[in-house]
């Protein structure tokens, strides 16, 4: 196992999303409002084409951190969380889970976490859940390929150059920690 990977990180909780079936096909319903400590802010829907491609590791700081609750709708990810929160114990940590459509899974995932994911099927659908909206001014990304050495499960990958020149965890802590100063 990698040093910087870790197997569980304070605040985030994946569990499964409801769902029923019946012979029109399945109703789901995967908001556990209750786990957002304010209100929420956006929708949001990413759509990946691509074979491998990888979006994050993003996060936002203050007064726009975000909490985000992360669904696969469609195909299948690799999801990736690193923890930037200053006085976490897992702090520059990062874990990872598998989320897709066939095993109703979510994940919930606090402020001052950092989130990105790979698509392991084609025409991977992504749904989000945000309490925050997109702010340019406060918004980040960590190397996806950099020092924290996640194993990411596709080898042919496509990432943006704004997510590649993403800064280190470091930097990026220290940017979440001046945040909330």
């Amino acid at each position: 196992m990698d040093k910087s990977r870790v197997e569980v990180i304070e605040g985030i909780e994946l569990m499964p999303f409801k769902f029923s079936l019946d012979n029109r096909g399945t109703f789901e319903k995967f908001h556990p409002m209750h786990f957002f400590s304010g209100a929420l802010d956006t929708i949001a829907l990413s759509k990946n084409p691509i074979l491998g491609t990888i979006r994050g590791l993003h996060f936002q700081t203050e007064p726009f951190a975000e909490e985000k609750l992360v669904t696969c709708i469609q195909g299948s990810i690799f999801d990736v969380a690193v923890d930037l929160r200053p006085n976490s114990k897992t702090l520059g940590k990062w874990t990872s889970y598998n989320l897709n459509s066939e095993n109703h899974m979510q994940v919930y995932l606090p402020k001052g976490i950092a989130h990105g994911f790979q698509a392991l099927q084609p025409n991977t659908i992504v749904h989000y859940t945000l309490s925050a909206a997109y702010n340019p001014d406060s918004s980040f990304s960590i190397d996806p390929l950099g020092e924290l050495g996640i194993d990411w499960p596709i080898s042919e990958i496509l990432v943006s150059q704004q997510d590649s020149q993403g800064l280190s965890v470091s930097n990026a802590s220290q940017k979440y920690r001046d945040s909330l100063s």
